[in-house]
């Protein structure tokens, strides 16, 4: 019962680690409410008569890039007036899209944490049932030893998790901020210069992914059309946001399948020899009772 409870307090720090900066709420346990529903319910209710308010008084809810963008069209709004409903619009429907992934995302590190976090129920439910009906104690030393195992093969488990997380979609989170702010403003009255450093443009030299390498080169030389001509880039911009939905999604195969790869690995170098070990040493304690 001690090692249960353990067991499961190490498995919800361990979780909440994971979540980070994108504070995963899963359907059982919820750490903290999703910041990005906060932000899309704050879109809905937003009044453009507001724009006049401090920033502290906006109360706006921080949410990826997201809330900058936001940010940056109320500091607009204030400093040159005029109302950005169009694109706010557009940013609530990226917005959207943004959950959903997030959503799928959730479920499927959820359903393969419950997996293997139910692997070590059972098998410590069979532990504790074979125990009692042969009424031979174990080994401290050796129970002690296969819950150690099973929790280093979850931790690598979350480890990797956050890993391929961060492989498949950090960059093109990246991507997205300077996709949105450009677009965002594309037909607000300033300067493209300063559309460009208020995206972080010069970000997108640092990407190093040779899957996105194509589409870098073609928002690169947008960003140089617009700096050298002034160039309105809206349907060249909606066309490279349509390509990466579409490498985006590609990555989240990638990431499902990886994950499967992962727990199938983990499965046959942690959990099933955990299992295999309390068989053989409970049947080496019976045969030295004979």
């Amino acid at each position: 019962m001690v090692t249960m409870l353990i067991y499961l307090s190490f498995l919800a720090a361990l979780i909440y680690w994971l979540g980070g900066e994108s504070q995963l709420e899963l359907k059982v346990l919820k750490f903290n409410k999703n910041p990005g529903q906060d932000l899309e319910e704050w879109l809905k209710r937003f009044n453009w008569e507001r724009t006049t308010l401090n920033s502290s008084e906006v109360e706006l809810p921080r949410y990826k890039f997201y809330s900058e963008v936001v940010e940056t069209l109320l500091l607009l709004a204030r400093k040159m007036g005029g109302k950005y409903q169009d694109s706010i619009l557009f940013l609530r429907e990226g917005l959207q899209t943004d959950l959903q992934s997030e959503k799928k995302n959730r479920e499927l590190i959820f359903g393969t944490l419950f997996q293997m976090s139910f692997m070590v129920v059972v098998t410590w439910g069979f532990i504790a049932g074979a125990s009692m009906l042969v009424e031979v104690k174990m080994n401290s030393m050796i129970l002690v030893s296969i819950f150690a195992w099973q929790m280093l093969g979850l931790f690598s488990l979350l480890w990797l998790i956050k890993y391929f997380r961060k492989k498949y979609f950090q960059e093109i989170g990246t991507l997205w901020k300077v996709l949105f702010v450009m677009k965002s403003l594309s037909k607000v009255p300033i300067s493209r210069s300063e559309i460009l450093q208020l995206a972080g443009a010069s970000e997108i030299e640092k990407i190093g992914q040779k899957n996105l390498q194509p589409l870098i080169e073609k928002l690169m030389h947008i960003c140089q059309k617009s700096r050298e001509q002034g160039f309105n880039s809206e349907y060249e911009l909606s066309t490279l946001m349509n390509e990466l939905r579409f490498i985006e999604k590609w990555h989240f195969e990638l990431f499902e399948k990886r994950l499967v790869t992962v727990k199938l690995c983990l499965m046959a170098f942690f959990f099933l020899p955990s299992y295999l070990a309390f068989i053989f040493n409970l049947l080496g304690d019976l045969l030295a009772l004979m």
